[in-house]
């Protein structure tokens, strides 16, 4: 047996560990996961935000909302999370989280209802990640 390291995984491989997880989890509950992708896009087509998620076993998990620097404030980012919100729901979602660093964006969720459910400190020795959560 070999224990093998890596910062540059094959796609393969790492597909073949998740496909893996999955499909012992799928002994438990059958595995719905289907990926949820927003943009906003200018009149060029460039993306200025765009939020990358995903909806299982009725959670949406969003795992990055980005809005580029000369758009924020502008409300880009409420619009993507209450349509991937309203997207969730039509998927049978019941609940969402979300998790963001101290310097990112947590007063943001928490005025779209997100509440905290646990902190990790410790970060680059100075950052605390924020897990928050919300019944849709």
């Amino acid at each position: 047996m070999n224990i093998n390291i890596t910062d540059a995984p094959n796609p393969q491989d790492e597909e073949y560990v998740i496909d893996s997880l999955w499909a012992h989890n799928s002994k438990t509950e059958a595995v719905d996961i289907h990926p949820l992708f927003l943009t906003v896009t200018d009149d060029a087509g460039k993306i200025v935000a765009g939020l990358v998620a995903r909806t299982w076993w009725g959670g949406l998990e969003v795992q990055y909302l980005w809005v580029s620097d000369e758009y924020r404030k502008s409300g880009y980012g409420r619009q993507l999370m209450e349509n991937a919100e309203k997207e969730a729901l039509k998927r049978g979602c019941h609940m969402a989280y979300v998790d963001t660093f101290d310097f990112q964006a947590r007063g943001f969720y928490e005025k779209l209802g997100y509440r905290v459910y646990g902190d990790l400190g410790g970060y680059a020795h100075r950052f605390t990640r924020h897990y928050l959560a919300k019944e849709l």
